[in-house]
């Protein structure tokens, strides 16, 4: 399941190269891209194990509608697992493999498994995710599992993600009020609120690019490589923590740890981005339509 949006093509052609021997089906959901069309597919024609799907919208419907569109095809062709992938992402060599013998062990261990993905390191620097839990309201790393790469967490990047339809059938389908941002974190909440458990593996890894730009900063007498998105996600970021925040299964230590984060996140760059009043101004928005009970995708951006 393969969300683009204006993607750069010659990574998307990486992207879908890297997973095709790894899945039975491609499906990509076009979220009316400019710089996309179904003739652009025509080179992977002689892929014979894989077929590839390309669905275009004549919108931009964002994350959740768009994997709920590939998601219904998905289970309706019979398939029983879904890979979650952007156009930003590479998979790793044999990672779903890994991560479907992970699930398959977890399993046989009688856990309730929702949905399991891999590390990701960051292309442009190289470094390497680490699973994260919420504990006594601020996130930390998750700790390794007795004698094993596979680590209980509470929420996972979705791109790379490998859900049961088992568990999609339980929890239901991504939330496509949020339109980006958080989405993935929601259903992992969600999931993990009904019962479930989600789990991240080591040694299954991924490539991925995390912001738009990446800058070097001075913060707190040190160096740092910080992603800087778009503006209007900011609007996103902080009017979905704000909706999250609202509802009850969401835990309250979630809660706490992401209020926090958002205010380090509005000090940070009110204090070293030129340009602090834009991103400033889409975090306040963001927070008023939150507090307003305001979802799906705002007009203006």
């Amino acid at each position: 399941m393969l969300v683009t949006y204006n993607p750069n093509t010659e990574a998307l052609r990486t992207t879908i190269q890297a997973v095709l021997e790894q899945v039975a089906d491609v499906f990509i959901i076009d979220n009316s891209s400019s710089n996309f069309s179904s003739n652009w597919l025509d080179k992977f024609e002689d892929q014979a194990n894989t077929k590839l799907h390309l669905l275009p919208q004549e919108k931009n419907l964002g994350i959740g509608s768009a994997h709920n569109i590939g998601i219904k095809l998905a289970i309706a062709q019979g398939a029983k697992f879904i890979l979650l992938l952007d156009q930003d992402s590479q998979v790793g060599a044999e990672m779903v493999i890994k991560l479907h013998t992970a699930y398959t062990a977890l399993i046989e261990k009688g856990l309730q498994v929702a949905a399991i993905g891999p590390q990701y390191h960051d292309v442009d620097n190289g470094a390497l995710s680490q699973f994260v839990k919420t504990e006594r309201g601020r996130f930390v790393f998750s700790e390794y599992g007795d004698n094993t790469d596979i680590v209980d967490t509470d929420f996972l990047v979705s791109s790379g993600s490998l859900l049961t339809v088992t568990a999609l059938n339980l929890v239901g389908l991504m939330d496509e009020e949020l339109f980006i941002d958080l989405v993935d974190t929601e259903w992992c909440l969600r999931a993990k609120a009904k019962g479930l458990q989600v789990f991240g593996l080591r040694g299954a890894v991924m490539a991925h690019s995390l912001g738009e730009q990446r800058r070097e900063v001075c913060w707190l007498f040190r160096k740092r490589i910080v992603p800087f998105h778009k503006h209007f996600r900011y609007y996103y970021m902080f009017r979905n923590s704000v909706l999250l925040s609202r509802r009850s299964y969401i835990p309250w230590g979630w809660k706490i740890a992401e209020i926090t984060r958002c205010l380090k996140t509005a000090i940070f760059f009110g204090w070293v981005a030129e340009d602090r009043w834009q991103r400033l101004q889409m975090m306040y928005v963001g927070v008023l339509d939150g507090l307003k009970g305001i979802s799906g995708k705002r007009a203006d951006l």
